[in-house]
Protein backbone atom coordinates (compact mmCIF):
# COMPACT_ATOMS: atom_id res chain seq x y z
CA UNK A 1 0.00 0.00 0.00
CA UNK A 2 1.08 3.36 -0.78
CA UNK A 3 1.94 5.89 2.00
CA UNK A 4 -0.34 8.08 0.43
CA UNK A 5 -3.07 5.06 0.63
CA UNK A 6 -2.02 4.69 4.39
CA UNK A 7 -2.20 8.40 5.50
CA UNK A 8 -5.92 8.17 3.87
CA UNK A 9 -7.13 5.24 6.17
CA UNK A 10 -4.57 6.81 9.33
CA UNK A 11 -6.73 9.72 8.62
CA UNK A 12 -9.97 7.84 8.37
CA UNK A 13 -9.54 6.33 11.40
CA UNK A 14 -8.66 8.88 13.43
CA UNK A 15 -11.26 10.67 12.11
CA UNK A 16 -13.68 7.66 13.52
CA UNK A 17 -12.42 7.97 16.17
CA UNK A 18 -12.30 11.50 17.43
CA UNK A 19 -15.67 11.74 16.30
CA UNK A 20 -17.19 8.39 18.10
CA UNK A 21 -18.45 6.76 15.67
CA UNK A 22 -16.73 3.70 17.18
CA UNK A 23 -19.31 4.13 20.17
CA UNK A 24 -22.74 2.93 18.97
CA UNK A 25 -24.98 5.57 20.31
CA UNK A 26 -27.86 5.01 18.74
CA UNK A 27 -28.08 0.93 19.82
CA UNK A 28 -31.73 -0.33 20.49
CA UNK A 29 -29.98 -1.80 23.84
CA UNK A 30 -30.63 1.48 25.84
CA UNK A 31 -34.63 0.75 25.23
CA UNK A 32 -34.12 -3.03 25.88
CA UNK A 33 -32.42 -1.71 29.41
CA UNK A 34 -34.03 0.94 29.94
CA UNK A 35 -37.50 -1.70 29.61
CA UNK A 36 -35.81 -4.11 32.00
CA UNK A 37 -35.03 -1.36 34.83
CA UNK A 38 -38.80 -0.55 34.36
CA UNK A 39 -40.64 -4.04 34.74
CA UNK A 40 -37.40 -4.46 37.58
CA UNK A 41 -38.42 -1.59 39.77
CA UNK A 42 -42.18 -1.66 38.94
CA UNK A 43 -42.85 -5.53 40.14
CA UNK A 44 -39.82 -6.07 42.46
CA UNK A 45 -38.85 -3.28 44.05
CA UNK A 46 -36.11 -4.93 45.66
CA UNK A 47 -33.07 -4.23 48.46
CA UNK A 48 -30.21 -2.20 47.20
CA UNK A 49 -28.15 -5.69 46.70
CA UNK A 50 -29.60 -6.94 44.46
CA UNK A 51 -30.67 -3.92 42.88
CA UNK A 52 -27.11 -3.41 42.14
CA UNK A 53 -26.63 -6.68 40.85
CA UNK A 54 -29.31 -5.44 37.96
CA UNK A 55 -27.42 -2.25 37.22
CA UNK A 56 -24.30 -4.48 36.74
CA UNK A 57 -26.38 -6.78 34.29
CA UNK A 58 -27.50 -3.89 32.72
CA UNK A 59 -24.69 -2.15 31.95
CA UNK A 60 -22.49 -4.86 30.71
CA UNK A 61 -25.30 -5.70 28.46
CA UNK A 62 -25.46 -1.75 26.92
CA UNK A 63 -21.57 -1.73 26.79
CA UNK A 64 -21.64 -4.72 24.78
CA UNK A 65 -23.58 -2.86 22.18
CA UNK A 66 -23.08 0.57 22.68
CA UNK A 67 -19.15 0.71 23.08
CA UNK A 68 -16.33 0.15 20.59
CA UNK A 69 -16.93 -3.44 21.76
CA UNK A 70 -19.94 -3.23 19.80
CA UNK A 71 -19.35 -1.53 16.99
CA UNK A 72 -15.98 -4.26 16.10
CA UNK A 73 -18.31 -6.79 16.72
CA UNK A 74 -20.21 -5.90 13.88
CA UNK A 75 -18.29 -7.20 11.46
CA UNK A 76 -15.14 -6.11 12.09
CA UNK A 77 -13.38 -8.35 14.35
CA UNK A 78 -14.20 -12.13 14.96
CA UNK A 79 -12.56 -11.69 18.72
CA UNK A 80 -14.77 -8.42 19.39
CA UNK A 81 -17.70 -10.51 18.12
CA UNK A 82 -16.88 -13.24 20.41
CA UNK A 83 -16.92 -11.19 23.57
CA UNK A 84 -19.47 -9.44 23.14
CA UNK A 85 -21.12 -12.79 22.53
CA UNK A 86 -19.68 -14.36 26.23
CA UNK A 87 -21.11 -11.30 27.97
CA UNK A 88 -24.85 -11.83 26.53
CA UNK A 89 -24.47 -15.57 26.71
CA UNK A 90 -22.50 -16.33 30.14
CA UNK A 91 -22.18 -12.49 32.11
CA UNK A 92 -25.73 -11.06 31.75
CA UNK A 93 -28.25 -14.12 32.72
CA UNK A 94 -25.77 -15.16 35.24
CA UNK A 95 -26.08 -11.72 36.98
CA UNK A 96 -30.20 -11.18 35.83
CA UNK A 97 -31.02 -14.45 37.95
CA UNK A 98 -28.45 -13.15 40.88
CA UNK A 99 -31.04 -10.13 40.70
CA UNK A 100 -33.89 -12.21 41.09
CA UNK A 101 -35.50 -12.33 44.65
CA UNK A 102 -36.12 -15.88 46.08
CA UNK A 103 -39.31 -15.10 47.77
CA UNK A 104 -40.92 -13.28 44.88
CA UNK A 105 -40.03 -16.40 42.67
CA UNK A 106 -41.47 -18.65 44.97
CA UNK A 107 -45.26 -17.16 44.42
CA UNK A 108 -44.39 -16.61 40.16
CA UNK A 109 -43.93 -20.63 40.45
CA UNK A 110 -46.53 -21.54 42.64
CA UNK A 111 -48.78 -22.42 40.06
CA UNK A 112 -48.81 -26.11 38.38
CA UNK A 113 -48.11 -24.29 34.62
CA UNK A 114 -45.23 -22.10 36.12
CA UNK A 115 -44.06 -24.51 38.11
CA UNK A 116 -43.86 -27.20 35.06
CA UNK A 117 -41.53 -24.36 33.51
CA UNK A 118 -39.00 -24.05 36.32
CA UNK A 119 -38.95 -27.74 36.81
CA UNK A 120 -38.37 -27.97 32.51
CA UNK A 121 -35.91 -25.40 32.76
CA UNK A 122 -34.29 -27.39 35.94
CA UNK A 123 -33.59 -30.40 33.67
CA UNK A 124 -29.88 -30.52 33.09
CA UNK A 125 -29.87 -31.97 29.79
CA UNK A 126 -32.17 -29.16 28.51
CA UNK A 127 -30.56 -26.10 29.92
CA UNK A 128 -26.90 -27.56 28.64
CA UNK A 129 -28.13 -28.12 25.50
CA UNK A 130 -29.16 -24.64 25.47
CA UNK A 131 -26.41 -23.02 26.65
CA UNK A 132 -23.62 -24.93 24.65
CA UNK A 133 -25.71 -25.66 22.14
CA UNK A 134 -26.04 -22.46 21.30
CA UNK A 135 -22.39 -21.21 21.35
CA UNK A 136 -21.68 -23.71 18.74
CA UNK A 137 -24.76 -23.44 16.54
CA UNK A 138 -24.15 -20.06 15.48
CA UNK A 139 -20.30 -20.01 15.16
CA UNK A 140 -20.97 -22.71 12.52
CA UNK A 141 -20.02 -20.30 9.39
CA UNK A 142 -22.87 -20.62 7.55
CA UNK A 143 -25.49 -18.89 10.47
CA UNK A 144 -22.46 -17.05 11.72
CA UNK A 145 -22.00 -15.16 8.28
CA UNK A 146 -25.94 -14.48 8.07
CA UNK A 147 -26.05 -14.11 11.10
CA UNK A 148 -23.28 -11.23 11.50
CA UNK A 149 -24.84 -9.64 7.79
CA UNK A 150 -28.16 -9.10 8.52
CA UNK A 151 -29.34 -7.39 11.64
CA UNK A 152 -32.70 -9.27 12.03
CA UNK A 153 -31.19 -12.24 12.22
CA UNK A 154 -28.61 -11.09 14.73
CA UNK A 155 -31.12 -9.51 17.04
CA UNK A 156 -32.88 -12.81 17.07
CA UNK A 157 -29.60 -14.71 17.91
CA UNK A 158 -28.73 -12.38 20.30
CA UNK A 159 -32.13 -12.62 22.04
CA UNK A 160 -31.61 -16.68 21.49
CA UNK A 161 -28.14 -15.94 23.59
CA UNK A 162 -29.86 -14.14 26.36
CA UNK A 163 -32.76 -17.54 26.50
CA UNK A 164 -29.90 -20.00 26.51
CA UNK A 165 -27.88 -18.16 28.98
CA UNK A 166 -30.81 -17.85 31.33
CA UNK A 167 -31.97 -21.46 30.56
CA UNK A 168 -27.97 -22.69 31.22
CA UNK A 169 -27.86 -20.97 34.92
CA UNK A 170 -31.13 -21.81 36.05
CA UNK A 171 -30.37 -24.70 37.44
CA UNK A 172 -27.16 -23.82 39.24
CA UNK A 173 -28.52 -20.19 40.16
CA UNK A 174 -32.63 -20.85 40.45
CA UNK A 175 -33.84 -18.25 43.15
CA UNK A 176 -36.02 -20.91 44.57
CA UNK A 177 -34.19 -23.64 45.48
CA UNK A 178 -36.15 -26.52 44.43
CA UNK A 179 -34.97 -26.06 40.89
CA UNK A 180 -31.50 -26.11 41.71
CA UNK A 181 -29.30 -29.06 41.10
CA UNK A 182 -27.20 -30.86 43.81
CA UNK A 183 -23.84 -29.23 44.40
CA UNK A 184 -22.00 -32.44 43.02
CA UNK A 185 -24.23 -33.13 40.05
CA UNK A 186 -23.67 -29.56 39.14
CA UNK A 187 -20.20 -29.41 39.50
CA UNK A 188 -20.15 -32.45 36.89
CA UNK A 189 -22.54 -29.70 34.61
CA UNK A 190 -20.29 -27.07 34.75
CA UNK A 191 -17.49 -29.25 33.79
CA UNK A 192 -18.82 -30.33 31.18
CA UNK A 193 -19.71 -27.34 29.81
CA UNK A 194 -16.46 -26.27 29.93
CA UNK A 195 -15.50 -29.05 28.36
CA UNK A 196 -17.53 -28.10 25.58
CA UNK A 197 -16.48 -24.51 25.37
CA UNK A 198 -12.93 -25.89 25.05
CA UNK A 199 -13.23 -27.97 22.24
CA UNK A 200 -15.15 -25.32 20.25
CA UNK A 201 -12.09 -23.15 21.23
CA UNK A 202 -9.86 -25.29 20.19
CA UNK A 203 -11.20 -26.00 17.04
CA UNK A 204 -11.74 -22.52 16.25
CA UNK A 205 -8.11 -20.98 17.46
CA UNK A 206 -6.41 -24.23 14.97
CA UNK A 207 -8.73 -24.82 12.38
CA UNK A 208 -7.20 -23.15 8.73
CA UNK A 209 -10.38 -22.23 7.49
CA UNK A 210 -12.38 -19.27 8.37
CA UNK A 211 -15.33 -19.78 11.46
CA UNK A 212 -17.19 -17.00 10.42
CA UNK A 213 -16.18 -15.58 7.06
CA UNK A 214 -18.16 -11.84 6.94
CA UNK A 215 -14.66 -11.20 9.36
CA UNK A 216 -12.10 -12.23 7.07
CA UNK A 217 -13.05 -9.45 4.61
CA UNK A 218 -15.12 -7.00 5.84
CA UNK A 219 -16.52 -4.40 4.77
CA UNK A 220 -15.10 -1.13 5.87
CA UNK A 221 -18.22 1.73 7.10
CA UNK A 222 -15.54 3.40 9.00
CA UNK A 223 -12.12 3.60 6.72
CA UNK A 224 -10.43 1.38 10.21
CA UNK A 225 -9.96 -2.07 8.88
CA UNK A 226 -6.40 -1.26 7.47
CA UNK A 227 -5.44 0.14 11.30
CA UNK A 228 -6.55 -2.89 12.49
CA UNK A 229 -4.55 -4.72 10.19
CA UNK A 230 -1.37 -2.30 11.19
CA UNK A 231 -2.04 -3.18 14.72
CA UNK A 232 -1.82 -7.13 14.15
CA UNK A 233 -5.70 -7.72 13.76
CA UNK A 234 -5.41 -9.71 10.74
CA UNK A 235 -8.23 -12.04 10.09
CA UNK A 236 -6.67 -15.43 11.19
CA UNK A 237 -4.94 -13.54 14.35
CA UNK A 238 -8.59 -12.52 15.14
CA UNK A 239 -9.84 -15.79 14.95
CA UNK A 240 -7.18 -17.50 17.14
CA UNK A 241 -7.49 -14.72 19.44
CA UNK A 242 -11.59 -15.20 19.53
CA UNK A 243 -10.92 -19.00 20.06
CA UNK A 244 -9.10 -18.54 23.20
CA UNK A 245 -11.55 -15.96 24.33
CA UNK A 246 -14.40 -18.67 23.55
CA UNK A 247 -11.78 -21.19 25.16
CA UNK A 248 -10.33 -19.55 28.73
CA UNK A 249 -12.91 -16.93 29.95
CA UNK A 250 -15.65 -19.19 30.42
CA UNK A 251 -13.50 -21.75 31.71
CA UNK A 252 -12.59 -19.42 34.67
CA UNK A 253 -15.98 -19.24 35.02
CA UNK A 254 -17.04 -22.39 35.96
CA UNK A 255 -14.05 -23.22 37.52
CA UNK A 256 -15.07 -20.35 40.07
CA UNK A 257 -18.65 -21.23 40.26
CA UNK A 258 -17.67 -24.45 40.79
CA UNK A 259 -15.63 -23.27 43.79
CA UNK A 260 -18.95 -21.69 45.05
CA UNK A 261 -20.72 -25.14 44.63
CA UNK A 262 -18.12 -26.61 46.72
CA UNK A 263 -18.95 -24.04 49.46
CA UNK A 264 -22.27 -24.54 48.97
CA UNK A 265 -22.02 -28.98 49.49
CA UNK A 266 -19.73 -28.73 52.53
CA UNK A 267 -22.15 -26.27 54.01
CA UNK A 268 -24.91 -29.00 53.32
CA UNK A 269 -22.98 -31.39 54.64
CA UNK A 270 -21.74 -30.20 57.77
CA UNK A 271 -24.19 -31.66 60.73
CA UNK A 272 -26.11 -29.46 62.67
CA UNK A 273 -24.05 -28.72 65.82
CA UNK A 274 -25.81 -30.26 68.70
CA UNK A 275 -26.16 -28.30 72.11
CA UNK A 276 -25.94 -29.95 75.30
CA UNK A 277 -29.13 -30.61 76.91
CA UNK A 278 -29.06 -29.01 80.53
CA UNK A 279 -32.01 -29.28 83.47
CA UNK A 280 -33.74 -26.69 84.13
CA UNK A 281 -32.87 -24.37 86.87
CA UNK A 282 -34.09 -25.27 90.46
CA UNK A 283 -33.85 -23.84 93.51
CA UNK A 284 -31.56 -25.61 96.22
CA UNK A 285 -35.08 -26.05 98.28
CA UNK A 286 -37.34 -27.65 95.43
CA UNK A 287 -33.96 -30.16 94.68
CA UNK A 288 -33.25 -31.23 98.37
CA UNK A 289 -37.06 -31.96 98.47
Amino acid sequence: MSPNGALSHGALANGALSNGELWNWSSSAWLVAAGVLVAYAVTLRQSRRRFGVLAAALVLFVLAYVSPLGVLADGYLFSAHMAQHLLVLLVVPLLLLLSLPREKVERWFASATTDRLGRWLANPVTSWLGGVGAMWFWHVPTFCTAATLNPWLGAVRDLSFLAAGTAFWWPIFAPAARYRLPPLTGILYLFSACLGCTLLGIYITFTTISVCPAFANPADRLGIVNMLYDAGFTPSVDQNLGGLLMWVPPCTLYVVVIIALLCRWYAEMEPATERPVTAPYQPVSEAKS
